[in-house]
């Protein structure tokens, strides 16, 4: 169950991406999991990359930080 948002901030990220859960990016670069919890409920929408949380998600969040770790 994806809270706080999450929903449409997660089918955005799939959109933006091109895949789907358990799918990874053409390039490798992005594999997009569902987990239960990150254990940030108070900050959502929440998604981890690596060991750094990124919080308070929006659509044009997702698409900054996609487009920062994609250079």
């Amino acid at each position: 169950m994806l809270l706080d948002g999450g929903e449409e901030v997660y089918a955005h990220l799939k959109q933006r991406l091109g895949i789907d859960t358990g799918q990874t990016t053409v390039d490798g670069q992005f594999t997009l999991k569902e987990v239960e919890c990150l254990a940030a409920c108070g900050m959502g929408p929440v998604f981890q990359i690596r060991e750094k949380y990124y919080m308070h998600l929006t659509n044009a969040r997702v698409d900054e930080i996609i487009d920062e770790l994609s250079k």
